[in-house]
């Protein structure tokens, strides 16, 4: 057989769809019996690389197979115990952290809006204001200055009187002025006593109304130097009543005077003390019929003035209650005893609206 015929033959196509077939080689005579033997050799070859593959896949599919199952089961249990460990955690932080908080954020709030609270509050904020406002026409004519609160620890107080006394805070100057207008009747012919005097504001203030004598009692000995020094260093020119004067002693100590009286009292005190302070003036007054006034500046006394039988409260105009009420951070009351001069002058001018500038 020839070339030509060789290659006229057909190739059958092979049976094994999944394995690449040499092309089929038609019956060759013995010249080419050993072409014929290597393509059939090669044939073998390519089917058993074929194999050899298909088997190797089969094999990595089934490691693979065998390999994600348990990967897959650990990480389905892994989320699992992540999900239960992360609800841990998440109930653990809200026990330990948010729970508190919250606790501690709903009894800041209730405390917050107590009255009580609201009412401490809104005092800071008048205070502050009366300091950065009105009183710095007093503070920048005083030679010590008088804002400052002074704890009555830091200070040489004897012993005994230590516990009945409170620490000196300033009085603002509209709050004293307020009370000024409190009085009913011109103050020429009285004097003033401030109990618990501190660093003199109060005293120097009251200089600038007519008043007969200024006397001003300090327990506290650097206290009282400030006051002599502030007293001595006021301007003249800015007094109505030059006779002033403070002593270092008890309240209990100083006499009460005979004539006509304006009492100040910025809550200097215990209630004990100021019971036997009220006994002194009441003595004095049983003594020596006469009109007096205390002014009780943030003291709640009421049944202390009433159980006297002597004095009385001061009634107030509803405007005075009103500006109290809404521009004043401490309480005012005027007390006055139920004396009646028999022969009053009428028609005299007020002089307590005299500003305190």
């Amino acid at each position: 057989m020839s070339d030509t015929d060789i290659k006229d033959v057909e190739v059958q196509p092979s049976t094994e769809p999944a394995l690449p077939q040499a092309p089929e080689v038609p019956e060759i005579d013995e010249s080419n019996k050993e072409l014929a033997t290597r393509i059939k050799e090669l044939e073998r070859q390519i089917r058993r690389t074929a194999t050899k593959a298909r088997r190797a896949t089969q094999r990595s599919s089934e490691r693979a197979k065998a390999t994600a199952g348990p990967a897959l089961t650990k990480t389905a249990a892994g989320l699992r115990k992540g999900s239960h460990h992360g609800g841990m955690a998440l109930g653990t932080l809200y026990r330990e952290r948010l729970r508190p908080f919250l606790g501690d954020l709903r009894t800041a709030l209730v405390n917050f809006l107590k009255p009580q609270s609201l009412a401490s509050d809104y005092r800071k904020i008048l205070l502050f204001f009366h300091r950065i406002g009105p009183d710095r026409a007093i503070e920048r004519l005083c030679f010590v200055p008088t804002a400052k609160h002074v704890p009555l620890s830091i200070v040489r107080v004897p012993h005994q009187l230590r516990r009945s006394g409170h620490d000196y805070r300033p009085t603002p100057r509209l709050v004293f002025k307020w009370a000024m207008e409190m009085l009913p009747e011109p103050v020429r012919r009285y004097e003033f006593v401030d109990f618990g005097a501190g660093r003199g504001r109060v005293l120097l203030m009251a200089s600038h109304y007519p008043f007969e004598k200024i006397t001003g009692a300090e327990i506290a000995e650097e206290l009282t130097s400030d006051c002599l020094l502030n007293v001595a260093q006021y301007p003249r020119s800015l007094m109505n009543c030059r006779d002033i004067n403070c002593e270092h002693l008890s309240a209990l100590r100083l006499p009460i005077p005979e004539e006509e009286t304006v009492f100040f009292l910025n809550n200097p005190f215990n209630r004990s003390m100021l019971e036997r302070v009220i006994d002194q003036i009441v003595r004095s007054y049983k003594q020596t019929p006469r009109r007096l006034y205390v002014i009780c500046i943030d003291i709640e006394v009421d049944d202390l003035f009433e159980e006297t039988g002597v004095f009385v409260p001061v009634p107030m105009s509803w405007q005075q209650r009103a500006k109290i009420a809404a521009f004043s951070p401490y309480s005012i009351a005027l007390y006055s005893t139920i004396y009646q001069p028999p022969n009053e002058v009428e028609g005299e001018e007020s002089d307590t609206d005299i500003d305190v500038d």
